[in-house]
């Protein structure tokens, strides 16, 4: 909508300097037109034009005149401009339906604004050495266009140049050029493949939305920028490897990219847009690094088949947010390791969740946290959490029982153990076991609520029973194991060559 609206008001400013500087040819030149005959000539700028048989030829010494064209009304299917002249001035051919051959001299030095818009019949142009800068909209609309040539001088390719040129197949960019103006090449249907040269630092907005035959394209190190919308919907990418140089990526910038499986995202980012990855109903797994500290609303939304996740701090506060649509999907989350906190309702209403690691630098845990998560059968609390927030794991009936160590001194109302079932309102989970240690928190709660407590240091050492060097042999490192045992659904952290307390048996 953002791009079609981008061209929209492209074409609106150039149906306004056509209607602001309208076209002045003069009686004799409109009575040649009228009259049906062959020649004709006048001036633009500082050239002259002449009109032979089907041919448009401008000759003299500088620019044409911008937004005017004398040569309105004649129909010619070939351009001839001649050395000398300096510029080809904005809406110089604005709608020649008919032109498919145009000659520019080495003398050109620019090409304006629309200059060549909406030339349909027009199937290849060659831009010589001379020219810096190909201006907004210049080929916009040459549906014929096939191939392009784009010299070592430009430096810079306006907004919406080559948009909407569904059959260029193939675009080689010089490497003089620094910037992809906005929509440069949206809507090319056929661009198959484009290398963007180390020279750019930065992809405008909509660069490349709509360009569905779009399998390849690389980018290197020098960009810094993937602007909003610049590769949506370019549903033939597989994959994307963005560089290590890139710090934002914008609103939008990959969003309905449905054949994307996999997207690599650098350390060096840190923000990712509204919207960026949409859509992108192919991708299975994604890595979001330490570096983001920004990611808009809605991503990774609609990511239908997104499965693992792994997240960090400012993922962790938004999951529900910044996944949307894709919540019911996801089932595994990993939690960066430089996550110190999840906020409240931050994984809400994910059904898909069936596990989650929570790693030993979070402290706190808040309210509604993993509430909703009905497809959650387990959690491990590490030793470094302090604090659960009321209703933390609510609505997760698949949960029979926690471990919660000693550390946690804090746990809120119907942190665990409570679901709504359909038609019998608020209930409790059926035998919902509490494992703790005694006088500690976790007794506090598993009492106040009736839940079944089991301490986790009811038995002493027994001297007599199995060691742990007799169940597991030697031991590397510096002697500590952690036991983990379904049986009794417990664990233990041990010195080598000591006995291990068993405990007691689940009824």
């Amino acid at each position: 909508m953002k791009k079609a609206i981008a061209i929209l008001l492209v074409y609106s400013i150039l149906m306004t300097l056509l209607v602001v500087s309208p076209f002045t040819a003069s009686a004799d030149e409109k009575s040649v037109a009228e009259t049906g005959d062959t020649v004709a000539s006048g001036t633009t700028g500082d050239c002259t034009w002449e009109f032979n048989n089907g041919v448009m030829t401008i000759s003299g010494n500088g620019k044409m005149e911008d937004n005017n064209s004398p040569w309105d009304g004649y129909s010619f299917n070939t351009v001839v401009i001649e050395n000398g002249v300096t510029s080809i001035g904005a809406l110089a051919f604005f709608g020649c339906t008919g032109l498919t051959s145009v000659t520019i001299p080495d003398s050109v030095t620019s090409i304006g604004n629309g200059a060549f818009f909406g030339c349909t019949g027009l199937t290849s142009v060659t831009i010589p050495d001379s020219v810096t800068s190909i201006g907004d909209g210049a080929f916009f609309g040459c549906t014929g266009l096939t191939s392009v040539t784009i010299p070592d001088s430009v430096t810079s390719i306006g907004d919406e140049a080559f948009s909407d040129c569904t059959s260029l197949t193939s675009i080689d960019i010089p490497d003089s050029v620094t910037s992809i103006g906005n929509g440069a090449f949206s809507g090319c249907t056929g661009l198959t493949s484009v290398d963007i040269p180390d020279s750019v630092t930065s992809i405008g907005n909509w660069a490349f939305s709509g360009c569905t035959g779009l399998t390849s394209v690389t980018i290197p190190d020098s960009v810094t920028y993937i602007g909003q919308e610049a590769f949506s919907g370019c549903k033939g990418l597989t994959s994307v490897t963005i560089p290590d140089s890139v710090t934002s990526i914008g609103e939008g910038a990959y969003s309905g990219c449905k054949g994307l499986t996999s997207v690599t995202i650098p350390d060096s980012v840190t923000s990712i847009g509204e919207g960026a990855f949409s859509g992108c109903t192919g991708l299975t797994s994604v890595t979001i690094p330490d570096s983001v500290t920004s990611i808009g609303g809605s991503a990774f939304s609609g990511c239908s088949n997104l499965k693992k996740a792994q997240v960090n701090q400012a993922a962790t506060n938004n999951f529900s947010k910044i996944f949307n649509g894709a919540t019911s999907a996801v089932d595994t989350v990993i939690i960066s390791d430089t996550v110190t906190s999840i906020s409240s309702s931050a994984f809400y209403n994910c059904k898909g969740l069936t596990s989650v690691t929570i790693p030993d630098s979070v402290t706190s845990i808040g309210s509604e946290a993993f509430s909703g998560c009905t497809g959650l059968t387990s959690v491990t609390i590490p030793d470094s959490v302090e604090a659960i927030g009321a209703s933390a794991f609510y609505g997760c009936p698949l949960m029979t029982s926690v471990t919660i160590p000693a550390s946690v001194t804090d746990i809120y109302d119907k942190a665990f153990g409570y679901y709504n079932k359909t038609g019998f309102g608020e209930t409790k989970v059926k035998d919902f076991t509490v494992y703790g240690y005694k006088g500690s928190e976790a007794e506090r709660y598993a009492n106040d609520n009736n839940f079944k407590f089991i301490a986790l240091d009811d038995e002493p050492s027994d001297p007599t029973k199995t060691t742990d060097r007799e169940i597991f042999g030697d031991i590397d490192g510096d002697g500590i194991i952690t036991i983990t045992d379904t049986t009794y659904l417990q664990r233990y952290t041990i010195q080598a060559e000591t006995p291990y307390p068993i405990g007691e048996k689940m009824k």
